[in-house]
């Protein structure tokens, strides 16, 4: 058995036995905060890939313009257009604590209204007592990414997973750490997270995907497709709120190479999103889009997870 194959293993030990006497919710309930007029597919791929992962209820808190072009990708999901209003973070306070687990960013756009809404959220659940109680994982992308601060959630007890591209990586540590760092390599995720406070996964995404927090770090190379089209970065994240919340609900767990359950639901979400992409790739090639992905997660969690 190869360290994938291990990992993977241990990987099951994360998710949640099906039950009959199982209520609606108790797989997870995931908020996206994204979805502006000109990106509506982001957030769709992000909470439907939860969805397709194992979540019960998944949440979008999008712009008001957003809010029905999404509502009518699917009827699965739960569309609040409450992110460009005046008034946004006292609409969405009320939602955080009925979560399991939280992703921001896609399809976030520039507008400068919702980056301040995000701003004063993250700021809310770093500063709130009741949020403290609750630790909410949250998986920050895309966009959000560039509104992280060294002290950010310096006061939060939940974890907080970082999801960026090389591109990003290097933008972050500028920010974080004031230097750029611009190549892929363990030692350099791991020299932003010894220079953060707080719970923190970095999850630096390419063609090996490199995932660390403050106890371990693992490589993920396994293959995935050679087609780069947009969204696949918003599967992992979508995919990564419903692992990182399963995360939260692990009793008695046994290390494994020093790897967190955090870190090891962050290889779990990569893994299903490269094999995803794979099965995908060996049906359509070139002509291969976001959304025929979608479609064979289910595949996927079953080869890797069953």
């Amino acid at each position: 058995m190869n360290i994938h194959e291990h990992l993977i293993k241990k990987c099951k030990s994360l998710i949640p036995p099906l039950s009959q006497n199982l209520h609606k919710g108790q797989n997870g309930r995931i908020g996206i905060i994204g979805g502006c007029e000109e990106y509506t597919g982001a957030p769709y791929y992000a909470a439907i890939s939860a969805l397709r992962t194992g979540a019960d209820l998944v949440y979008v808190f999008c712009y008001k313009s957003a809010a029905p072009v999404i509502k009518s990708f699917s009827p699965e999901l739960i569309v609040l257009p409450y992110l460009d209003s005046p008034n946004a973070v006292e609409k969405i306070k009320p939602w955080l604590k009925k979560l399991h687990s939280l992703v921001v960013g896609p399809g976030l756009g520039n507008d400068p209204i919702a980056h301040e809404s995000v701003r004063q959220i993250f700021q809310h659940v770093s500063g709130d007592a009741d949020m403290n109680d609750i630790h909410l994982p949250i998986i920050v992308d895309a966009e959000s990414l560039n509104l992280v601060e060294p002290e950010s959630f310096k006061n939060y007890n939940g974890h907080i997973y970082l999801t960026p591209n090389v591109v990003e990586f290097s933008k972050l540590s500028k920010r974080l750490i004031g230097h750029e760092l611009y190549k892929p390599t363990q030692d350099n995720v791991k020299a932003i997270i010894n220079k953060l406070n707080g719970k923190y996964v970095i999850v630096l995404k390419g063609e090996k995907d490199i995932i660390a927090d403050d106890k371990g770090a693992v490589v993920n190379g396994q293959q995935g497709s050679a087609r780069r089209c947009g969204g696949q970065g918003d599967i992992l994240a979508g995919s990564m709120g419903t692992f990182a919340y399963w995360a939260t609900k692990v009793e008695n767990y046994d290390y494994v190479n020093n790897l967190s359950p955090e870190v090891l639901a962050s290889y779990a979400a990569s893994s299903l999103t490269k094999h995803s992409n794979k099965v995908t790739f060996e049906l359509k090639q070139r002509h291969m889009i976001t959304t025929d992905i979608i479609k064979h997660i289910p595949t996927a969690f079953q080869d890797l997870f069953k």
